[in-house]
């Protein structure tokens, strides 16, 4: 009876030996493996995160360099007079026609940095609003006189000179042209950041 119990308890032995063995080995494996894991998770995303960010930040300096940009131009010219009395004579009358070129656009060193933002794959662009580029849009040299009759002041001459401006901004500040201008806008500012390597491009005011 001795000599068959001695192979038997040999035998569960070995078997103990081996399970624990195995049991090691794959509690090691598992640690190794989370461990990389968990390494390799974290190296990725903040690389990425301040290539993007210094690429637009720079596209954005790129773009301020641009100062002013028009995108609409509207020309225009008025007939503008005045008549005047006169005790002893026949009235007064002094006509004129003045000529003018209204840039319509945005100046690009406007825009702050908050206006340009990298979402997941998609660049939004924020554009300041439309505005008037130039003030002094009336072309004096190409001024003339239409028809005048009698001696007329600088003083009136300068009346004349307002009253033609105002009526071109009446004429060409129209809430169509600033439409348009913002659609050519939205065009053409695509266009920039597509070129410079952007494929989805949100642009609006």
């Amino acid at each position: 009876m001795e000599k068959k119990d001695k192979p038997l308890k040999e035998n569960q032995l070995g078997r103990l030996f081996l399970t624990a063995a195995t049991l090691v080995t794959l509690v090691t494996m598992l640690v190794f493996t989370i461990t990389e894991g968990t390494r390799n998770e974290t190296t990725i995303a903040p690389d990425n995160d301040s290539i993007f960010t210094d690429t637009t930040t720079t596209h954005l300096e790129s773009v301020r360099d641009i100062g002013e940009w028009e995108f609409l131009t509207v020309n225009d010219e008025e007939l503008v007079d005045t008549t005047a009395s006169r005790t002893l004579a026949s009235d007064k009358q002094l006509t004129r026609i003045y000529y003018g070129t209204l840039r319509l656009g945005i100046n690009m060193n406007n825009m702050p940095s908050e206006s340009v933002r990298l979402i997941d794959d998609t660049l939004d662009v924020l554009l300041p609003p439309i505005r008037l580029l130039d003030n002094d849009f009336i072309d004096e040299t190409r001024t003339k006189s239409f028809y005048e009759k009698g001696t007329w002041d600088n003083s009136t001459r300068s009346a004349l000179y307002e009253k033609a401006k105002r009526q071109m901004l009446d004429r060409c500040m129209t809430e169509s042209n600033i439409e348009l201008a913002q659609q050519n806008a939205i065009d053409e500012v695509t266009l920039l950041f597509n070129t410079l390597g952007y494929d989805h491009v949100v642009v609006h005011f």
